[in-house]
């Protein structure tokens, strides 16, 4: 949803609720030309809400109707001097006029019902009414038809001469009526009500009598049984569900035979590649000592560990390997999370809010450039991934003298997959049926249910982590779960990027040489194409949308926000990083004055890349020159990832002082653990609340810190529930299922590979090996 103030600012508000695009297709309106279903701009979260000619016009009908004969008087009251007669069935008529005649009944009815409301020029554009009143109508008999009825909630779209009342987007009404009445029925005497109160306002505008202020489309409460595929997915959830539980039941009763837990604890990180998570590090490396069995009780026990809920809780709230030289990257990755969170936080709010106008102002704030700016978050996840990467990765080497790379492509797919796959199971066909309340109704929309349809039949893509180019190019808003584009970017860096990495940097004498320039030229062309990128397509932001080429396919996509190839640059300073701290053992010394200025650089260079577009942002009419946004946009992220490379350089030699004393708290451990889970459940959590909500949400910066909190909250308490349920027993299981796999890949692949190695090396000359 896109808000307009003015042409500068909502611009950028637009640039910053495309930056945080989850799922929704945003409906282009051309001003006279249908050319687009109209039923679609009901939707809030399609909605493109900007004052225009016909928003005026709109305001100065609603508000003489409290100046005229009708004053104070709701559509429904309206509906009682209404003379006409409807288009409608027997049934809804007579359900209708017995509701109008009886006045207990009907005041329930009005009093349900949207009333014209104050705030039409801030974009208030949802009149709900009061949606539990119209479910809490008691049933009434009918004797004229013999049949009983009770109220029924239906959404109202209203158009002005045919076009939208706030720029793409336009009024909906709710309205209570009775349950015999259908869709078409309820527009037919909607419309006799709006032409009612256009006529009372001609009376105070007499130019009024040209506007055509009339209901487009009706759309009723639908409540639809499960289908087979959510059963399907509720029957799988529920059985893991009792495998978890039936598994904590026997592991906590056994717990009382056994001698007290004795934990075995190891620096984080500082364990072997095979030992360690390389990027989420859910479980800590706690080891619990267990009595003395044998046979079918000690392998039963052991399964039962697994999915123990107590075991695997332990081992994900433990704190005791938050310490070590590595401690500060726990609290870069918590604090990034937060930072996302914070961003999804503002864009849903938006979706359902009723002053749209007056939260189009925040973008000119100093103080909510970090959330213009939130996709530097995501930056911070990219570096983070990469130096674990090559960190772990160069300190198996070094410690093993091999790298197993069998297990290193099945290591991060078996710990990603299994949570990525329930996630997309929920969101396709459960999650249709958690949104409840006056806005269910856009569940049912065409946009809404391509978004489902797309993960039923392109999931395929998401689990082979190309769904940032398939389907429709990658495109973030008609893929399945568009907040997954980061895992399809994340895993290609570790699928390709991560042995390029490797062996190029492996390299020994000369060659090594080589292997430097040659990731310092992937790290240039990631940034030359980059800037390349948004020079031809004409980028002016960094959500990426193109003003130049817009027939070509990959401009209609988004072609530099969700791309491998303009995103690695991050990744590889990551991969830097981590093997600098791998060769030194994270013994970096650096002297006082390297510091100082290392940290004025950082901090400079840091506030520049967040804050550098507040000019623009704060001035209306203003923006960056092509050549200002290749320059900002190709070297911002780069620069974002150098400023972590100094922060993490800088606490792990020891001169991080406050800031590595914070990023390092033992309470970053735990929550660290769950930044996978969380990252993926709290954009369902947030479109669930938001769009169940009774009442459109109230801008405010008190609402907002509050509603930040709660989702912040909820999302960790949720991701630490999917985490015991599935994460945590998967990466269990990888000790159990992978280990064999492992030593095959040693036995069968490793082996002969090194072995083929030793034999090629001795046939080449000695003086050709020491050149």
């Amino acid at each position: 949803m896109d808000l307009y103030l003015n042409k500068a600012s909502g611009s950028l508000f637009r640039t910053l609720l495309f930056t945080f695009t989850i799922c929704s297709s945003t409906a282009q309106f051309e001003m006279g030309m249908h050319d687009v279903n109209l039923k679609e701009i009901a939707a809030p979260l399609l909605s493109d809400v900007r004052v225009t000619n016909e928003t005026f016009t709109f305001e100065k009908i609603m508000k003489s109707h409290f100046g005229s004969a009708l004053k104070g008087q709701t559509f429904l009251d309206v509906l009682k001097l209404v003379k006409s007669k409807f288009k409608v069935s027997a049934n809804c008529r007579s359900d209708t006029d017995l509701m109008k005649n009886d006045t207990d009944l009907f005041i329930k009815y009005a009093d349900s019902a949207s009333k014209i409301p104050f705030g039409i020029l801030q974009g208030k554009f949802s009149w709900v009414g009061d949606y539990q009143e119209c479910h809490a109508i008691d049933s009434v008999s009918n004797p004229s038809t013999g049949k009983s009825f009770k109220g029924k909630y239906f959404s109202a779209v209203l158009l002005l001469n045919g076009k939208p009342i706030f720029g793409a987007s336009t009024v909906v009404l709710g309205v209570c009526m009775p349950d015999s009445c259908g869709g078409d029925e309820v527009k037919s005497i909607l419309n006799e009500v709006l032409y009612l109160i256009k006529i009372e306002a001609m009376t105070f505008f007499p130019d009024l009598a040209k506007e055509n202020l009339f209901v487009y489309e009706v759309f009723p409460e639908i409540s639809k049984p499960l289908d087979k595929g959510a059963i399907a997915v509720i029957v799988i959830f529920s059985i893991l569900c009792a495998i978890v539980l039936i598994s904590t039941v026997v592991d906590y009763g056994y717990s009382f035979t056994v001698n007290k837990e004795v934990t075995i604890i190891h620096p984080r990180y500082d364990v072997a590649f095979e030992d360690s998570t390389d990027r989420t590090e859910l479980l800590s490396n706690v080891q619990i000592q267990e009595n003395q069995c044998s046979g079918f009780k000690h392998k039963f026990l052991n399964i039962c560990r697994v999915f123990s809920f107590v075991t695997n809780g332990k081992k994900l709230l433990g704190t005791e390997t938050a310490v070590g030289p590595l401690a500060s990257l726990n609290g870069i990755r918590v604090l990034s999370m937060w930072w996302v969170i914070l961003g999804h936080t503002y864009f849903f709010a938006v979706f359902n809010i009723d002053n749209v106008l007056e939260a189009s102002k925040l973008t000119q704030r100093f103080s909510f450039q970090p959330i213009v700016n939130g996709t530097f978050s995501v930056d911070s996840f990219f570096f983070l991934s990469g130096l674990l990467v090559a960190y772990l990765s160069f300190k198996q080497i070094k410690e093993k003298g091999t790298l197993n790379w069998p297990y290193y492509f099945l290591h991060r797919y078996w710990r990603l997959t299994p949570l990525y796959l329930s996630i997309i199971l929920y969101y396709a066909f459960i999650s249709p049926y958690t949104i409840t309340g006056p806005n269910s109704y856009t569940v049912y929309q065409q946009a809404s249910q391509n978004s489902y349809e797309v993960c039923k039949k392109y999931w395929w893509t998401n689990l082979l982590y190309i769904n940032n180019f398939y389907p429709n190019y990658g495109n973030i808003q008609t893929t399945c779960i568009g907040w997954s584009w980061y895992l399809a970017n994340d895993m290609q860096f570790y699928l390709f990027l991560g042995p390029i990495f490797i062996i190029s940097f492996g390299l020994r004498g000369k060659l090594k040489y080589i292997g430097f320039a040659f990731i310092a030229a992937i790290f240039l062309a990631g940034v030359v194409v980059r800037g390349i990128l948004v020079w031809y397509f004409g980028i002016y932001s960094l959500a990426g949308q193109a003003t130049k080429h817009i027939d070509n396919p990959w401009s209609q996509n988004n072609p530099i926000y969700d791309k491998p190839y303009a995103r690695w640059s991050v990744y590889l300073i990551g991969m830097v990083t981590g093997y600098v701290l791998a060769s030194t053992n994270n013994k970096i010394r650096l002297k006082k004055g390297v510091v100082a200025i290392g940290w004025c650089v950082a901090i400079a260079t840091g506030t520049a890349v967040v804050y550098g577009m507040y000019h623009y942002n704060h001035t209306a009419g203003t923006h960056m020159t092509l050549l200002q946004s290749v320059c900002y946009i190709a070297l911002s992220r780069p620069a974002w990832g150098l400023c972590l490379c100094w922060v993490v350089l800088a606490c792990v030699s020891g001169n991080g002082g406050p800031v590595s004393d914070i990023l390092s708290w033992k309470i970053w451990a735990p929550l660290g653990r769950l930044t996978y889970a969380a990252y993926l459940v709290h954009p369902l959590i947030m479109m669930t609340y938001n769009f169940s909500a009774l009442q459109p949400l109230h801008f405010s910066d008190l609402f907002m810190i509050y509603l930040f909190i709660a989702n912040l909250v909820v999302s960790y308490i949720v991701a630490f529930i999917v985490s015991m349920l599935i994460e945590a027993p998967m990466i269990q299981l990888e000790k159990l299922l992978l280990a064999p796999l492992s030593t095959f890949g040693r036995r069968f692949v490793i082996g002969p590979l090194c072995r083929l190695g030793s034999r090629l090396k001795a046939m080449v000359p000695v003086r050709t090996r020491n050149m």
